[in-house]
């Protein structure tokens, strides 16, 4: 509501004003200030703040009537009186003073060089100046008796004497009256019917503070034994038998007291430090207890014992805040309602406790400034640095500056749905969280898919546009500072209203008004001066559309009027509508196209909008537009114009005390019996009347009992006219509302609700009760109900469908003053004891206390249907985390027990959701672990939600149960189902998650078996939140290539087992010896064996899991999958599959590896060209001419496959080749054939070369064949064309090379198959090695193949398995894939190579190879002596492809890793 910002200013006191200052009091405008000293008094303008005058007392005058202590204002500002501390009271009048020279300013704004005036009128002042003021000593009166307090009283002064007198005195020092009222015969009782009154007791009783409140009748009064109480002017005079008192009952210790008008409240300060206010009961005029001022032990404890009783209480200009001081030092801001706004005693505020200690800063007075943008505040620090010495005090007029919300001023609709705070000379606004829709973006033009038609107007049928929610922070404000063209002659602003958009913003100060547009950042200010400063807004101002409604009084013709100012047109009157209104407007709102204006006279306006072309200068009730120009006449009719047109009056006369009184005036839609969902959503119409009145609201809605059924006519103009019922009261306390004038079918219950601020009793929402569709509606029932519920921010707007709320805090920022000191500042003045403050932004989501205050009033199925309509929001987990976690930490500390518990049922709510293991879960982390069984004692047990986890997939979810089994159950336990978990997490891919568990599963091996641990330990990094994916560390994102973080160890039972028994016989042979002295060491080294037995048994268990699913990987043919599994979990690759290569490793069959392989690496099957088909069938020319160039171009076409051809196609027999579209026809596959015979001749050149590849050392020389075989990698920008390479002789080669790079695979999977083809031949897996190479289709890589085939100890039936699976390969080429025919062509001699070694080493027994349409079984995983699930053994073919990053291939050939 009101917020501190920067530090206070420090206004220098002139030297000749000797002695400490004791009080600042403000006149009734607030634009004067007495600064009231032991020996002057001194009046200081407002702005700028300086000093007028200052009347200094002689030392006789002081030595005879006493130093000053207080004084009192006179009405007309006129007059100001001062009491003495002996008895008297000096009386000054004030007059205005003309100097020569000056006029009647003694302090002039002149229009300087640097800032030229923008105003086009030259005979106005820029500025009024600062008035020149003459104060000159009246007389004094001495009162009999001590003067305890004074006020002013209309036209009197009222003071309370030491000897139990109420004396009244005109201005001019006469005593009115014959004789005093005496204070012990005015009656007090509890109210004003039905208690009996009783006089004071004590004789010569007074009163100590007094407090007039023309509103409430009377005076707050406290009394000196700190009784306190309210005096009732039955007859509206101050007279001995017009007098009767009401006491505050409960409050005995009272300090000080300030009366509220505008809420008709009354705040005491008592001596425990604590603040109560009171309310008066219109019914009995008793006073009842609002609500307390109370400090949060929490936040500050022993705070109020600490500063002392409260010594000062001021209410704001417009009553929203109370500012509160404690005699022993500190300062605090309440809300109206309580709701704690600052406070300088929490250690954010910078007064350290030394500074406390050392330097006691006090308020010995403070008052609020005009518009309540300042806080004058009159403070004396004691410092106590000398201990020997007394505390020396320093005295200084301090002014803190103040931002407050716009709701405080003008509560209009637009104000309700931003942050907007207004200061005196700038405007902070935010906009808050927005939840915006988020189009899903084409993953190969990187654009929305909207984006996809044509600009041609290409109109074919898109896919539908996904959206997702994604929630936009904004924690920053916008500053608009207002122009110093505007703000320097019309200071303050009084009031500011933003648009529904955000981007608009009017202001209104003194005269006129000005608006400011924020996508053109310029601002709007009135042309002609003398149109500004005959207008002057009184009731507010608004946005509808693209107009500035404004309530203004037209000076020039003593009227109030309406006005509307288009915002595309000039600021002017030419352009404005005016509609005369009978009496001054005090607050004015907006629904839809209806106004709604509130009067002095206490009647409220319905007024319609329309928007037309006519005439820009209409009126409404005769002539009212002030015309400066003949222009009006001529202005544009294209210009924007609105009229408004009276629909209704209502008179509130009855129901309201004073029109003051009424805080603002909303129309909704609202209405206490509901529909359904369906028809709500569809028509929102005017139906109530909200009227916030001294913080209770009233409820009006259209009395519809005299409609009838029959009437179709004009049904919308009936219900315009419909009058109002008696007013209801909804709530009590309020100090904001918000309620939506936009209809969400998504979100009703929450668009239809009405949102109250009630300060300190947190919020309260009036929520809709909608009866299902298939529920009988029952007239007993509920309709709506009022939820009441806390929050930790103070609310200023409600996102309705966004179900937040915002708000604003006062912040602090520290600053070191001991590197700037100067030398003439102490640093124990009150400046550098107060901080740099700021205002931050608030955010808090409200959907998990609706939720809860309907379970507990047992309406689950109105709060399962509000949360199911919120599941679009990106933060619902957090809110059902929220919602578990309060009810958690109340239930589970509870001092008593609880009968009917509401965690069951929180827990039954969430479970309905998706998300309910997951926020289990997290509940549990961020929760004690003392608090564990309270909450798995509803939710169940920890392992069954473990279960339900593997069971739905969420392996993340799972692994963070893992933490609770782990902290919760034996070691033995943890590590059961954390090997379930490694399975699960092995088997869908999720390596990060499995090596994880890995590690947990070697951390868990060292514990205790059989006790749990009793603090929570985190082995796996299972986030509570799902985190972004970990940034890859080595070259290749692919494939983790290059460095191993550490080797994992390969261990052996049997020589584990040998080394143990080693061991143990040592230590036989010791404990034979050393029998008597070594027994305890002897035990200790033996369980340290048998430990570290159990240690390497759980180790060698986990190796023998990933050496299972390893085994499973490569029997399925994943090579991908296998080659992230290594990377991710440190699995020596190389090394295992030495040991498997005759059994996990071998290749059965060949066409369905080759289709794995292609199908996992998304590398297409090869295709022949179209065009080089049909032009070899036409020409029947040979391929292979003279020239190593023709040779190098028929080696290319034999390469060369059709773009697009997929698995399916082939095997279904459609026989398509693509991009063409064409079927293969039988001329065309003969021509095909032909192809094929002519290059057979050609790839015998390639026998011969292949078959004298053996050297002596073994290596493989590179020749021009087998360039020119090999898989092209270069990079397109290696590829340039000229002209000269357009010629007839090189069109057939780039077409090969086009189709040749068209037919590869991505380049980060070809660079993935290259490093795994590095690792099957240094494993010796040649049958592997050789798929690969097909694939790649690499020549040279098959000839590497064969070559260690023959030159290594190979055994005879890898040798045959791979002739056998080529000839079946070549044989699948010539039925269904012809793409590779012609590369099996070219490596044919490599092929009977290896037929050649096996006829040398003799004819093994091969296992029969299976069709293509046969499907593979995995090898057998039950090594090592290890069962697992009978899932394991199966051979699952995933259909989904893993997205893959570009790699680039290493140096050194580590292991690697698939992201």
């Amino acid at each position: 509501m009101y917020f501190p910002v920067g530090w206070p200013k420090a206004l220098a006191v002139p030297p000749e004003d000797i002695g400490g200052l004791h009080s600042v009091l403000c006149n009734r405008d607030r634009v004067l200030f007495a600064v009231i000293t032991e020996r002057s008094l001194a009046i200081w303008y407002c702005r700028p703040c300086v000093q007028i005058v200052c009347h200094c007392r002689s030392e006789e005058s002081v030595r005879t009537l006493g130093t000053n202590q207080k004084a009192a204002w006179r009405p007309d500002s006129t007059s100001v009186a001062v009491t003495t501390s002996q008895g008297h009271i000096l009386f000054y009048h004030l007059e205005r003073e003309v100097l020569a020279g000056h006029g009647a300013n003694c302090y002039n704004q002149t229009r300087g060089g640097r800032f030229p005036s923008m105003r086009s009128s030259s005979s106005m002042e820029y500025g009024e100046g600062v008035p020149s003021i003459r104060m000159t000593f009246f007389t004094s009166v001495q009162i009999i008796g001590k003067i305890e307090c004074l006020v002013c009283v209309r036209d009197e002064l009222l003071v309370a004497t030491g000897n139990g007198m109420l004396q009244r005195l005109r201005w001019d020092g006469v005593v009115n009256g014959k004789t005093g009222i005496n204070i012990a015969s005015i009656p007090f009782s509890i109210d004003l019917q039905h208690s009996r009154a009783s006089t004071l007791d004590t004789p010569g009783i007074t009163f100590t503070h007094i407090e007039y409140s023309g509103l409430l009748g009377g005076f707050a009064v406290v009394l000196p034994d700190g009784r306190a109480g309210l005096v009732n002017t039955l007859a509206g005079k101050v007279e001995n038998n017009s007098l009767q008192g009401v006491w505050a009952q409960g409050l005995e210790n009272v300090t000080c007291v300030a009366v509220n008008n505008r809420y008709r409240l009354i705040a005491f300060g008592c001596t425990d430090g604590l603040g109560v206010v009171y309310t008066v009961d219109d019914m009995t005029g008793a006073l009842q207890v609002s609500h307390r001022l109370e400090l949060s032990t929490k936040d500050y404890p022993d705070a109020c014992m600490a500063c002392g009783p409260v010594s000062r209480l001021r209410w704001s200009p417009d009553g929203c805040v109370l500012a509160m001081a404690w005699d022993r030092g500190g300062m605090a801001v309440w809300s109206v309602y309580g709701a704690l706004l600052m406070c300088t005693l929490g250690a954010d505020q910078g007064l350290y406790q030394e500074s406390l200690r050392l330097h006691l800063f006090r308020i010995k007075s403070m008052c609020w400034s005009m518009e309540g943008y300042q806080l004058w505040m009159a403070c004396e620090t004691l410092d106590r640095t000398e201990v020997m010495e007394l505390p020396t005090a320093t005295s200084e007029l301090l002014q803190l500056q103040f931002v407050k919300s716009t709701l405080t001023v003008n509560p209009c609709a637009t104000n309700h749905e931003h942050l907007f705070l207004q200061g005196e000379d700038k405007l902070f606004i935010n906009t808050g969280d927005l939840v915006m829709k988020q189009q899903w973006k084409d993953a190969n033009m990187n654009r929305p898919l909207r984006e996809s038609i044509t600009r041609s107007g290409d109109s074919s049928p898109q896919k539908p546009v996904r959206q997702s929610n994604i929630l936009v922070g904004n924690k920053q404000w916008l500053v608009v500072q207002i122009p110093i063209t505007y703000l320097g002659s019309n200071w303050p602003i009084r009031y500011a209203a933003i648009d529904r958009t955000g981007f608009c913003i009017a202001v209104a100060g003194r005269c006129g008004l000005a608006h400011y547009a924020m996508f053109t950042r310029k601002w709007k200010l009135f042309g002609n001066e003398t149109q500004e400063k005959d207008m002057v807004v009184t009731g507010g101002l608004t946005w509808w559309r693209d107009f500035i409604i404004c309530a203004c009084y037209n000076l020039n013709e003593n009227r109030d009027e309406l006005r509307m100012y288009p915002r595309a047109s000039n600021l002017d009157n030419a352009f404005a509508y005016s509609c005369k209104v009978p009496s001054q407007i005090l607050l004015l709102n907006l629904f839809r196209d209806m106004l709604v204006v509130f009067c002095a006279d206490c009647h409220i306006a319905l007024y319609s909008i329309e928007r037309r072309d006519a005439n820009p200068t209409p009126t409404c009730g005769g002539p009212s537009v002030v015309e400066s120009s003949g222009r009006s006449q001529r202005s544009s009719l294209s210009d924007p114009s609105a009229s408004l047109t009276l629909l209704q009056e209502i008179s509130l006369a009855s129901y309201i005390p004073h029109a003051v009184t009424v805080i603002s005036v909303t129309l909704t839609s609202l209405r206490t019996e509901t529909a359904s969902s369906k028809q709500t959503s569809s028509r929102r119409e005017a139906e109530s009347l909200i009227v916030n009145v001294a913080g209770r609201l009233l409820m009006l809605q259209r009395d519809r009992s005299m409609t009838s059924g029959k009437e179709n006519g004009d049904v919308r103009k009936k219900e315009k006219i419909l009058p109002f019922c008696a007013p209801v009261v909804l709530a009590s306390c309020v100090e904001n509302m918000w309620s939506s004038s936009r209809s969400s079918p998504d979100k009703v219950h929450l668009s239809e609700a009405l949102w109250l601020g009630c300060g300190a009793s947190g919020m309260k929402v009036w929520l809709p009760l909608f009866p299902r569709n298939d529920e009988k509606r029952h007239s007993f029932l509920s309709k709506r109900i009022m939820l009441p519920f806390q929050l930790s921010i103070y609310p200023l707007a409600v996102l309705f469908e966004d179900a937040v709320v915002l708000g604003a805090a006062n912040d602090t920022m520290k600053y070191d003053f001991q590197d700037c000191s100067s030398p003439g500042v102490s640093d124990s003045t009150p400046t550098r004891l107060f901080p740099f403050n700021v205002v931050d932004r608030t955010t808090q989501v409200y959907l998990h206390h609706i939720v809860r205050e309907l379970l507990r009033r047992n309406l689950g199925s109105h709060a399962l249907q509000i949360a199911k309509s919120c599941r679009s929001l990106p933060y619902f987990s957090h809110v059902l985390e929220l919602l578990l976690h309060q009810v958690l930490e109340e239930e589970a500390t509870a001092h008593e027990p609880i009968p009917d518990p509401l965690l069951p049922r929180i827990v039954d709510f969430i479970r309905e959701f998706p998300e309910f293991l997951q926020t289990i879960v997290h509940c549990a982390r961020k929760t004690e672990i003392a608090l564990w069984s309270y909450l798995f004692a509803s939710a169940g047990s920890p392992k069954d939600l473990f279960e339900q986890c593997l069971q739905s997939g969420s392996l993340e979810t799972a692994s963070s149960y893992l933490i609770i089994l782990q902290n919760l159950e034996p070691a033995a336990v943890s590590r059961q189902h954390a090997t379930l978990l490694l399975d699960a997490s092995l088997d869908k891919g999720k390596w990060e998650l499995a090596k994880d568990l890995v590690r947990f599963l070697r951390a868990i091996g060292n514990e205790d078996p059989e006790s749990p641990p009793r603090t929570p330990v985190n082995p796996i990094n299972a986030p509570i939140y799902p985190l972004p994916p970990p940034p890859q560390d080595g070259p290749f994102p692919g494939f983790a290539f290059g460095s191993q973080a550490r080797p994992v160890r390969s261990y052996s039972m049997g020589e584990n087992l040998a080394g143990v028994r080693e061991r143990g016989s040592a230590k036989e042979r010791d404990r034979e010896r050393h029998h008597s002295v070594q027994a305890t060491s002897t035990t200790n080294k033996k369980a340290t064996t048998l430990k570290h037995l159990e240690d390497t048994a759980e180790h060698f268990f986990i190796d023998v899991i990933l050496q299972r699913h390893a085994r499973k990987l490569l029997g399925a043919g994943r090579l991908r999958e296998l080659g992230s599994f290594a990377a991710h979990l440190n699995f020596e690759l190389i090394g295992w599959l030495q040991k498997e290569r005759s059994r996990a490793a071998r290749v059965d069959d060949f066409v369905t590896s080759l289709h794995t392989l292609h199908r996992d690496f998304q590398w297409p099957m090869p295709v022949i060209a179209l065009s080089q088909v049909i032009s070899r069938s036409n020409s029947g020319s040979k391929i292979g001419s003279v020239g190593e160039r023709s040779r190098s171009s028929s080696y290319d076409a034999l390469e060369i496959g059709v773009n697009g051809m997929t698995l399916n196609d082939i095997s279904e027999g459609q026989n398509r080749l693509r991009p063409n579209g064409m079927y293969a026809s039988p001329s065309l596959r003969s021509s095909m054939d032909l192809l094929c015979d002519e290059l057979r001749q050609e790839a015998m050149d390639s026998r011969q070369f292949n078959s004298n590849q053996k050297g002596d050392n073994g290596s493989t020389a590179a020749t021009e064949t087998s360039e020119m075989s090999a898989s092209i990698v270069a990079d397109d920008s290696e590829l340039t064309l000229d002209d000269s390479m357009w010629n007839l002789a090189n069109l057939d080669e780039l077409e090969a090379l086009s189709q040749e790079l068209a037919c590869r695979g991505p380049p980060h999977c070809e660079t993935q198959l290259r490093y795994l083809l590095h690792v099957m031949m240094e494993a010796g897996c040649l049958e592997w090695a050789m798929l690969i190479s097909l694939v790649l289709r690499d020549s040279m890589g098959v000839t590497r193949v064969v070559n260690t085939a023959s030159l290594t100890d190979m055994p005879i039936d890898v040798v045959g398995r791979m002739r056998e699976g080529l000839s079946y390969l070549e044989l699948w080429a010539d039925t269904e894939c012809p793409g590779y025919k012609p590369f099996l062509l070219v490596i044919r001699g490599q092929a009977e190579v290896l037929t050649g070694i096996v006829d040398i080493q003799g004819s093994p027994q091969v296992t029969p190879i299976p069709t293509p349409e046969s499907s593979l079984t995995s090898a057998d995983f039950h090594a090592l002596g290890f069962h697992g699930n009978a899932s394991d053994t199966e051979n699952p073919e995933s259909e989904e492809q893993q997205s893959v990053i570009e790699t680039e291939l290493p140096q050194d050939g580590g292991q690697c890793a698939l992201s």
